[in-house]
């Protein structure tokens, strides 16, 4: 899997936030129950939440393996 490069993302904090609860709502249960624990603390821990450029980078790269 290839990780996303952090130095490239000019998006607003909130357009952070709407891509990263976009992406939230794409997983189904099939997906979760592929993840691991690790995955699933992370997903949950940052709905609803600012989140920075790492954490959505993450959440691309969770979205990338799982989908």
């Amino acid at each position: 899997m290839t990780y996303h490069d952090l130095s490239s993302c000019t998006l607003t904090a909130d357009e952070r936030r709407e891509e990263a609860e976009r992406i939230i709502g794409m997983f189904t249960e099939n997906e979760y129950d592929q993840m691991t624990e690790k995955e699933i603390n992370f997903i949950q821990g940052i709905a609803g939440l600012s989140v920075s450029v790492k954490q959505l980078f993450w959440l691309r790269d969770i979205k990338d393996k799982y989908l």
